[in-house]
């Protein structure tokens, strides 16, 4: 059974090869200040896309649904389980019971524990992309970056639409359990709530601005949280500078 931090390791060497031939951005300097960039969107606002094209525009590695992998390696079981974990949100009643009838099912609290062990992992090797897993809930702020993305219900609802190929009601039913599991997990795991904006340090509405500029306001705030070494202040640089 290979150990955590090989599983990841391997993971990401992979990964990187993969997007060796991508062009980083030369504006973004390539050191250890540079954080692990968490995004967290709501169903539907385009979230995933756009950390698809920031990992390619800076050349980081991006962790999406592929992280389950490297997690199901180290325990040793088939990644659909730990994908069941994460799309059915059991009570903690049948997910004990359900533990002692399966040997291949993981016990929810073992699955928050690899969980936290891969993305403090991903954040010691950095230039990673996160999206969603609560990334944002279990490193410290002065260690990641963290994005959330957000676009109106009826934006949303066309987009799942369009992109699914369903109706509207359809799209809708899909968007509200999304959330309703998404808002459980976050609650039951880091009992905080997902919507609360003080948990991130940028909030892209994706109803104002099309992909590059959301791409664009996120390398931009990098650019200037770099050179004013914000990561590393404990007080806003703006009230500092004010005086």
């Amino acid at each position: 059974m290979d150990t955590i931090e090989s599983s990841v390791e391997k993971f990401i060497t992979e990964q990187q090869e993969i997007s060796k031939k991508q062009v980083p951005a030369s504006r973004l300097k390539k050191s250890a200040s540079v954080p692990v960039i968490t995004i967290c969107p709501e169903p539907g606002s385009g979230g995933r896309l756009i950390a698809d094209e920031i990992a390619k525009r800076l050349n980081f590695t991006l962790f999406d649904k592929n992280i389950l992998v490297a997690m199901a390696n180290t325990a040793a079981v088939e990644s659909r389980s730990l994908d069941t974990i994460e799309q059915q949100r059991p009570s903690g009643v049948q997910d004990f019971i359900t533990s002692l009838v399966d040997k291949d099912y993981v016990y929810t609290g073992d699955y928050l524990g690899l969980l936290k062990q891969q993305v403090e992992i991903i954040s010691k090797i950095g230039r990673g992309v996160i999206v969603g897993r609560g990334a944002n809930f279990i490193l410290p702020p002065r260690d990641r970056f963290s994005i959330r993305v957000i676009a109106p219900l009826d934006i949303r609802i066309r987009n799942v639409s369009f992109r699914n190929g369903v109706p509207l009601v359809e799209a809708k039913k899909r968007i509200r359990n999304r959330e309703r599991r998404r808002k459980t997990f976050i609650r039951e795991s880091f009992h905080e709530n997902i919507a609360d904006i003080m948990h991130y340090d940028l909030i892209l509405n994706t109803a104002r601005m099309d992909l590059n500029t959301a791409v664009e306001s996120v390398i931009g705030t990098l650019i200037g949280s770099q050179t004013n070494k914000t990561f590393e202040k404990e007080t806003s640089y703006i009230l500092k500078n004010k005086r």
